[in-house]
């Protein structure tokens, strides 16, 4: 692949950079991508970094500070569009919970949003452990992220890091999880297989997909098939969310010696597990004998019901906008955007947009 790929990785703030080197170290140098940040200190490959809010913070970090970080994207916005010619889809990885991450990656999508680029952003929350601040202020921004990207991937650090007890190996251990997914969907997406998936048919496939699950798993052996069906349906990242699963890709990854019975054996596991109310079913496969000989991987994404709107299924993509008639006596709240404050200056204090209603940042669903 080439900077004329129309695909492209975009890592904002220190851990979404973090997380995009890693990919690019397991995908080979010729993954488009670009790393965004306000510090300059930071690591980085010169030629794919962008540092943003040079003037307002001069290149030291938003030091945690989410409003500086989203002025600091709001007077830098411009730079990006030199960075994103011909790109069509763009996979944005951040961590939110403050600082550039939280306070960058709305505006960066929103931007590409803007110019007509598809986006499936996946973005780490907080420890456990980093109280409920830092939740707070992850919470606050994932409904606005969501709205406006095509599909949306929020991953707690502490089911990436699973058993890890040291500190620097769970932290390697959730850039190498995150890594190890994003680059087999890539492989997905530009490599040739036999059920092929390109790049214009996940545009299409993410335009409305909402909110979704991940999970990228390997195994080797006479019974590789039935055990990645197992391992599937045990993965921590699938576990039960906030909405029943509307649309499924699963991405078989193999070499010359894949079976149509290691086919079938996957996709029913995958049906069985996932898809008792899935209206979209997508599968696809690569063919690598060069990567993946002797082995199985296989990527899995789950997208939940709109989280933009109730929806229905269209015979052309995972969902439409029409919206169901919603039972009376009910009131549903999912995360929601800005309204009608969408393009106004946003009401800040204590770090917190104001513009949008408590029970919204704080994640209360109200029933009636």
């Amino acid at each position: 692949m080439s900077n004329s790929s129309s695909m492209m990785l975009i890592g904002v703030g220190g851990g979404g950079s973090a997380i995009a080197r890693g990919i690019r170290r397991a995908f080979g140098e010729d993954l488009r991508f670009l790393t965004v940040d306000t510090d300059a200190t930071m690591p980085s490959d010169d030629e794919n970094f962008l540092l943003i809010g040079g003037d307002r913070l001069s290149g030291h970090g938003s030091g945690g500070n989410l409003v500086a970080a989203r002025l600091a994207a709001e007077d830098s916005i411009n730079s990006i569009d030199p960075e994103i010619e011909g790109v069509r889809l763009a996979i944005v990885v951040t961590s939110l919970g403050g600082g550039t991450g939280g306070g960058a990656t709305l505006e960066i999508v929103k931007r590409l949003d803007s110019l007509g680029i598809r986006t499936i952003v996946f973005a780490t929350t907080p420890f456990s452990f980093e109280g409920e601040d830092r939740q707070r202020l992850a919470r606050g921004v994932m409904p606005m992220i969501e709205e406006a990207a095509g599909a949306t991937f929020f991953i707690q650090l502490d089911k990436l890091v699973e058993n890890a007890d040291r500190f620097d190996d769970a932290m390697r251990r959730a850039v190498d999880t995150m890594a190890s997914a994003v680059t087999l969907f890539w492989r997905l997406v530009e490599k040739p297989g036999y059920l092929r998936l390109d790049a214009e048919r996940i545009s299409h496939l993410v335009a409305k997909a909402g909110r979704g699950r991940f999970a990228a798993v390997t195994s080797r052996g006479p019974d590789r098939a039935r055990d990645i069906s197992d391992m599937l349906t045990r993965a921590p990242l699938l576990a039960a969310s906030s909405g029943p699963v509307r649309a499924i890709l699963c991405g078989v990854l193999a070499g010359d010696d894949l079976r149509l019975s290691e086919i079938s054996t996957i996709s029913d596991g995958v049906r069985a597990a996932f898809g008792n109310q899935a209206t979209s079913f997508e599968l696809a496969t690569v063919n690598d004998e060069d990567t993946f000989s002797g082995r199985i991987s296989v990527v899995l994404l789950l997208f939940e019901a709109n989280a933009k709107d109730d929806t229905e299924e269209t015979p052309g993509g995972v969902m439409s906008n029409r919206r169901k008639k919603r039972p009376e006596k009910t009131l549903i709240v999912g995360p929601q955007g800005r309204g009608r404050f969408n393009n106004a200056e946003p009401t800040i204090w204590n770090s917190e947009d104001l513009d949008i209603p408590t029970f919204l940042r704080r994640g209360i669903s109200l029933d009636v």
